[in-house]
C-alpha cells in the first residue's frame, strides 16, 4: 500500500529542524523528498554530536529519514541550473534558508511558478515574508522568548525557561506541512499551485492560543505558573513521598473523585473549593493541602488510586522511562531502522495511522550526496556530465566512509 502522498515530489532546501521536520513528515507519508545540500558540508546538523555508532549524527537522523540527498553548489551557474531542473519537475519546493537565499540562486517563486504553474512554493522563515523584521534571523530559543512563551514557562520565583522541546522549530514545521497539504488540495481543484508562507513567529503565536484570549479577556498578562496550567485546580505536578506526580482533575466529576481518592471527600463540598472559581480563588490554600496529603504516600500508590477513579494522573517520566512504556510500543512510536555501513538506530515512529494508505519508513537518513547521481540521471544528465560536475565541485557524490563522520563530511 502507498502512503497518502505517494506520487508527490518535493525538493527541500532546508537545514536544522523546522524545514527538515516538515520534509520528513511529507516523506514519511509517501512523498519523494529530494534534499538539496551544500557540497562537502551538507545540512549543518550533520556535524552536531553525539552520533550513532560514531557515524550517524542524532539530530540529522531525527528529521531526515526517507529522503534522497543531492549535493549541489548553488553558487555555480551549473549548480543553479541543476537545482532549477529539479524544482521544475517537482510538486513542492520547501525551504527554510534566509528569505533572499533561494531567489538569489534563481529559485524565486515568480519565475518558477511561471515555468511550473502547479508548483507549491513553501518557505519557513523566522518572522515571515512581510513586515519590518522579515529579513532578520531567528531560531527556536529566540522565538520562544520573543513571542512570550518563555514568560509563562518555569517556576514563578525562578528565571524564565525555554521549553525542553523545540516548539518553535517543530511548530513551524508542522504549520508548513499543513499549509502544503492545503495547497495540494486547492491545486486538486484548480490545477494551480501557490506560495505558502509561514514562520517560527506565526507558529508560536498560534500556539499561544488561550493564553492570548485570556489576556484579551482580562487585560492581565499571564505569568509563570510552574507545572500549573492556569486552567483550574488541581492541574499540576505534586510532590508525593518519593517523586512527582501530575494530576489534571479539571471538571466537577474528576474533582469529586479526586477528593475521594485522597480520603478527603469533604473537600468536594467545602464552600472554599466547591466550584472551579472558588478553587481558583483559594488556589494557594488548596494546593498546600493537596501537597501535604499526597506527600504521605509514593507515586505508585496515588497513580493506582487515581487511575481507579479515572482521574488523569501520571508520574513525571524521564525519557528512558517513556520509551519502554507498553502503550508507546503498542502505537509503534519507537522504531528501529538499519543504516547501511553504520548499523541499527532508533527514533520516534510515525504519529498518524491510516487504515488504507499508511506511511512507512522506507529509507534511513541519507549520506551526503548519496543520491546525486541517481537523481541527476533521472533528469537526463549523462554519466560523463555528472562526473565532470563532480570533479569541478558543482555537485557532490556519495562517499560512504566520510559522509557521516563527526565533522559532517567536511
Amino acid at each position: 500500500m502507498s502512503g497518502p502522498l505517494a506520487g508527490i515530489k518535493v525538493v527541500e532546501f532546508s537545514v536544522a529542524m523546522a524545514g527538515p521536520y516538515c520534509g520528513m513528515m511529507l516523506a514519511d507519508y509517501g512523498a519523494e523528498v529530494i534534499k538539496v545540500e551544500r557540497v562537502g558540508v551538507g545540512d549543518d546538523s550533520r556535524g552536531w554530536p553525539p552520533y550513532f555508532h560514531d557515524k550517524v549524527p542524532y539530530y540529522f537522523a531525527a528529521a531526515n529519514r526517507n529522503k534522497l540527498s543531492v549535493a549541489i553548489d548553488l553558487k555555480t551557474p551549473e549548480g543553479r541550473d541543476a537545482a532549477r531542473d529539479l524544482v521544475l519537475n517537482a510538486d513542492v519546493l520547501l525551504g527554510n534558508y534566509r528569505l533572499e537565499a533561494l531567489p538569489r540562486a534563481g529559485l524565486d517563486y515568480e519565475s518558477l511558478s511561471a515555468a511550473n504553474p502547479r508548483l507549491i512554493y513553501c518557505l519557513i522563515s523566522g518572522f515571515g515574508a512581510t513586515g519590518p523584521r522579515r529579513d532578520e534571523p531567528a531560531n527556536d530559543l529566540f522565538m520562544q522568548a520573543y513571542t512570550g512563551g518563555m514568560s509563562i514557562t518555569g517556576e514563578p520565583d525562578r528565571a524564565p525557561s525555554k521549553m525542553g522541546l523545540s516548539v518553535a522549530d517543530i511548530g513551524a514545521g508542522m504549520m508548513a506541512t499543513i499549509g502544503i497539504l492545503m495547497a495540494l488540495e486547492v491545486r486538486h481543484r484548480t490545477g494551480r499551485g501557490q506560495r505558502v508562507d509561514t514562520s517560527l513567529l506565526e507558529g508560536q503565536m498560534s500556539m499561544l492560543s488561550y493564553h492570548l484570549t485570556r489576556y484579551f479577556a482580562t487585560g492581565v498578562a499571564p505569568t509563570r505558573a510552574g507545572s500549573g496550567g492556569g486552567v483550574g485546580v488541581p492541574y499540576q505536578a505534586f510532590r508525593a513521598a518519593d517523586d512527582y506526580i501530575v494530576v489534571a482533575a479539571f471538571n466537577p466529576r474528576m474533582w469529586r473523585d479526586f477528593c475521594g481518592a485522597l480520603d478527603h471527600p469533604e473537600w468536594a463540598n467545602d464552600p472554599r473549593f466547591h466550584t472551579a472559581g472558588a478553587r481558583a480563588e483559594n488556589r494557594d490554600l488548596l494546593i498546600g493541602m493537596i501537597h501535604e496529603t499526597m506527600g504521605r504516600q509514593p507515586v505508585k500508590y496515588w497513580e493506582e488510586r487515581l487511575r481507579a477513579v479515572s482521574v488523569p494522573s501520571t508520574p513525571v517520566n524521564n525519557i528512558d522511562q517513556i520509551v519502554t512504556e507498553e502503550q508507546v510500543a503498542a502505537r509503534d512510536m519507537i522504531v528501529e531502522l538499519d543504516v547501511p555501513g553504520a548499523g541499527p538506530i532508533k527514533m520516534a515512529g510515525l504519529p498518524l495511522k491510516f487504515t488504507e494508505t499508511p506511511g512507512a519508513i522506507r529509507l534511513p537518513p541519507p549520506r551526503l550526496g548519496e543520491h546525486s547521481e541517481m537523481v541527476l540521471r533521472r533528469l537526463g544528465y549523462g554519466v560523463e556530465t555528472i562526473r565532470d560536475l563532480a570533479e569541478r565541485g558543482v555537485i557532490g557524490l556519495d562517499a560512504p566512509d566520510e559522509q557521516h563522520a563527526p565533522d559532517g563530511g567536511r
